[in-house]
C-alpha cells in the first residue's frame, strides 16, 4: 500500500437526485485525486443520471441496480463494482472536507501490514430551519470520552458502534473477507458491517472530523424513513444479538445487549421474545435485579394488554 493508490468511492443512491451536487461533489473536489467514484443507483424514480452528468467529472460512474434492495444491497453491488485495492463509503446526502483521502491515505500507508483501514471522525449536526434554530444541535462522533479508538476496535465496537461507517477507508481484502453488507437488517446494517469487519485487522483514526452529515430530531418530524422506524429498529438490533450469540460471543457486553434487546422487544410488544432475551442475560449474570424484575414483567398479563397496544402504534 503506497500513497497514490486507487480508491473505490462508494455512493448508494435512491431518489436523492438533489443532493448529489454537495455529496458526491465533495468527492470530486478532494485534493487526493486518484479515486473511482461509483454512484450504485438502486431504481431511483428522480434523474439520477441527469444530477451524474451535470458533475462532469469522469471519474463517475453510474451503477444501476435491477431491482431496489436498500441501502445493504447497493453497497454490495458497490463492492462488487470496485476495481481496485481501497475502498471507501460515502452516503448520498453527507459532506466529506477536501482532504479527507489525502489525510485518510497519508496515515494508511505509515501503518503495518495487520492495519485493515482508518476512519476519521464525523461531525453529526441536527437539520433545521431558520424558525427552529433554538433546538439546534451537534456532536462528534465518536464521542470524547471514548479511549481507544485505534488499534484491535472488535471488543470496543461489540460493546457499541462508534465508528461511522461513511467515515473508513479499507483495503478490499478485508472488507471481502468480512462479508457481504446483511441484505435482511432494515437497521443497524453499519454496526453489523462493523462488528465482522474489526475481526480482520486492526484500525488506525485520524482524530480531526473530516466527515459532515445531519439529521432530523425524531421527537420533531413523522419522518417515516426506515432509519427512524423504531420498529425496525428494535428487529434488526435484536437479530444482531443473535448473530453473535449464535457466534459464540458472551461475556457482560453480552448480558448488556440481551437486556437491551428484551426491553426494546417489549416496547414494541413482543413480551414472549423479549423474555428468551432476558432469560439469556440472566444466565451471565444472574445476581441482577432489574433481570428479575423484568422477567416478571414480561409474565404480566395486564402488561400483556398494554404491549399489544404499543405494538399497534409501530405497526
Amino acid at each position: 500500500m503506497q500513497y497514490g493508490d486507487f480508491i473505490s468511492v462508494i455512493i448508494p443512491v435512491y431518489n436523492r437526485a438533489a443532493t448529489l451536487a454537495r455529496s458526491v461533489g465533495s468527492i470530486c473536489r478532494q485534493t487526493y485525486p486518484n479515486l473511482e467514484i461509483l454512484v450504485i443507483d438502486d431504481c431511483s424514480t428522480d434523474n439520477i443520471e441527469g444530477a451524474v452528468a451535470a458533475l462532469n467529472d469522469p471519474r463517475v460512474r453510474l451503477v444501476r441496480r435491477a431491482q431496489n434492495g436498500g441501502a445493504a444491497a447497493a453497497r454490495n453491488t458497490g463492492v462488487a463494482s470496485a476495481t481496485h485495492d481501497l475502498i471507501a463509503f460515502m452516503d448520498s446526502d453527507d459532506v466529506s472536507l477536501h482532504d479527507r483521502f489525502e489525510q485518510e491515505m497519508r496515515l494508511l500507508c505509515t501503518l503495518p501490514e495487520d492495519y485493515i483501514g482508518v476512519y476519521s471522525a464525523a461531525i453529526a449536526h441536527t437539520d433545521t430551519t431558520e424558525q427552529m434554530r433554538s433546538m439546534a444541535a451537534a456532536r462528534v462522533l465518536p464521542p470524547p470520552h471514548r479511549r481507544m479508538l485505534s488499534g484491535d476496535l472488535f471488543a470496543e465496537t461489540l460493546r457499541g458502534n462508534f465508528i461511522d461507517m461513511p467515515t473508513m477507508l479499507l483495503k478490499k481484502d478485508a472488507v471481502l473477507a468480512a462479508g457481504r453488507f446483511d441484505e435482511r437488517l432494515r437497521n443497524n446494517v453499519d454496526w453489523d458491517f462493523t462488528l465482522r469487519l474489526t475481526q480482520q485487522g486492526k484500525f488506525g483514526f485520524v482524530p480531526q472530523p473530516l466527515y459532515v452529515f445531519s439529521y432530523v430530531p425524531r421527537v420533531s418530524h413523522g419522518n417515516d424513513h426506515i432509519s427512524h422506524n423504531p420498529r425496525y429498529s428494535v428487529l434488526s438490533y435484536s437479530y444482531i444479538t443473535g448473530k453473535l450469540r449464535r457466534a459464540g460471543h458472551k461475556g457482560p457486553e453480552m448480558a448488556g445487549h440481551y437486556a437491551a434487546a428484551g426491553s426494546y422487544l417489549m416496547r414494541i410488544g413482543r413480551p414472549a421474545l423479549a423474555r428468551r432475551y432476558f432469560e439469556a442475560a440472566r444466565c451471565i449474570t444472574p445476581r441482577n435485579p432489574r433481570l428479575w424484575a423484568h422477567l416478571v414483567l414480561s409474565r404480566l398479563p395486564v402488561l400483556h394488554g398494554w404491549a399489544r397496544g404499543r405494538a399497534a402504534r409501530f405497526s
